[in-house]
């Protein structure tokens, strides 16, 4: 008798709900599928344990994280007390705290073996790829209606893009925990990435990339042995970046003059900017209640933000303050702002104990990328955010989960 049972049809359910949340997740439009794929994959996950004796295993979730994502998820609750519209916080904590915590524990527990992260990491492509092309008929056809279905939108795909890009090391690293992709391959996964990202349209995309580019190539310097083989390829392709990326957002930059129509320069077209009177107003208001804010909620003091800013000449509605950290505030307080930051050190020390596991370098590198461009690329803007932050609790969740489960480093 075989010590492994096969998979049951549980784990096939699961498998298969799984890959569909990601596949769907990024689309607009998509709340009730992915929520539904989501929760059925949770409930094969608790049949299997339930059934078969398969633990889920989340006594293994970094301790320093459990907490700090508990102290948040606690002061998020709790802030239904002094909300100034509880309503909007107990939607907002079941869509985004309950579902991205389900996110993450789903794939936490679910990825067990390399080739669940494979089959992650796959679908996650395909359906950005998709995607690419309905932002690519947008952006060569402004004027015209977004391809129904396929178009996020500049902000949230670019977005997207910047949270998937980190996962191309688990595409080229050796298996077993990478997928061992040769050059050829990897450089046409990369360009089209990038094309993908250039329909973005978004100036600070090339920024988040940037940083996750450095992180990456800092964290595999210095944990990498002085023997590693990729080293000196893994160096060309870090100048090669270092050099793409900037002409990538000078030319991002002059695009966006036709949003400008006043502006006779790029540097005119930052200088008419609306994101500083945005800070500003927003500040003003988090001022008002500084120590616990105004209520959990990205959106909590819309109404006031938008109506300001109209009045103040901004004809777009900005429901938010276009920060992650000064939403923080806005929704928290500085009690919140220190929740945040206690939640992102954590999650960060977390991804870098990965590295401390046997093969479990890339997944630190993985991580800490991922980590630091889309907290980049919500310096000018809050992605914070569902459908985002469903995506980047899962692929936080399918890195830590896989982790947890490889052998100490010997």
């Amino acid at each position: 008798m075989p010590h492994n049972r096969p998979p049951g049809g549980a784990h096939r359910v699961f498998i298969a709900s799984a890959a569909a949340f990601l596949l769907v997740a990024p689309f607009p439009s998509s709340a009730g599928w992915r929520v539904f794929f989501i929760v059925v994959a949770l409930m094969a996950l608790g049949w299997q344990a339930l059934r078969e004796g398969r633990s889920m295993d989340l006594a293994r979730v970094p301790r320093a994280f459990g907490m700090g994502a508990a102290a948040w998820i606690a002061l998020c609750a709790a802030s239904i007390a002094w909300s100034v519209d509880p309503g909007y916080t107990l939607a907002e904590l079941r869509r985004e705290i309950l579902y991205g915590g389900i996110a993450f524990i789903v794939f936490f527990a679910g990825t067990r073996e390399p080739r669940d992260l494979h089959v992650w990491v796959c679908t996650l492509f395909a359906g950005a790829f998709v995607l690419g092309v309905g932002e690519w008929v947008h952006f060569l056809r402004p004027d015209g209606l977004r391809v129904s279905g396929i178009s996020m939108g500049p902000g949230p795909f670019s977005t997207h893009v910047a949270i998937l890009a980190p996962l191309l090391a688990i595409l080229a690293w050796r298996a077993p925990v990478g997928m061992g992709l040769g050059g050829a391959a990897m450089l046409a996964l990369g360009a089209a990435l990038l094309a993908a990202g250039i329909a973005g349209d978004s100036r600070f995309l090339w920024v988040a990339l940037l940083s996750s580019a450095i992180v990456s190539f800092a964290t595999f310097w210095m944990k990498a042995p002085a023997a590693h083989p990729a080293r000196v390829p893994v160096k060309r392709a870090f100048l090669a970046i270092l050099l793409l990326l900037p002409v990538l957002m000078a030319g991002s930059a002059e695009y966006k003059l036709r949003y400008y129509p006043r502006a006779a320069s790029t540097l005119e077209s930052f200088a008419l900017d609306e994101r500083p009177l945005i800070w500003r107003v927003a500040a003003d208001k988090a001022l008002e209640s500084p120590i616990a804010g105004h209520g959990y909620g990205r959106e909590i003091v819309g109404k006031y933000l938008s109506t300001t800013l109209e009045a103040k000449g901004l004809n777009a509605a900005y429901y938010h303050g276009h920060n992650v950290f000064l939403d923080s505030v806005i929704q928290l307080g500085v009690i919140g702002l220190a929740s945040f930051l206690a939640l992102v050190a954590t999650l960060a020390a977390g991804f870098a104990g990965a590295g401390r596991s046997e093969n479990g370098l890339p997944l630190a590198i993985t991580g800490l990328a991922m980590l630091a461009g889309y907290l980049v690329k919500d310096m000018t803007d809050d992605f914070f955010f569902r459908p985002n932050s469903l995506v980047f609790w899962a692929v936080a969740g399918m890195l830590l989960g896989l982790a947890a489960r490889l052998p100490e480093r010997r």
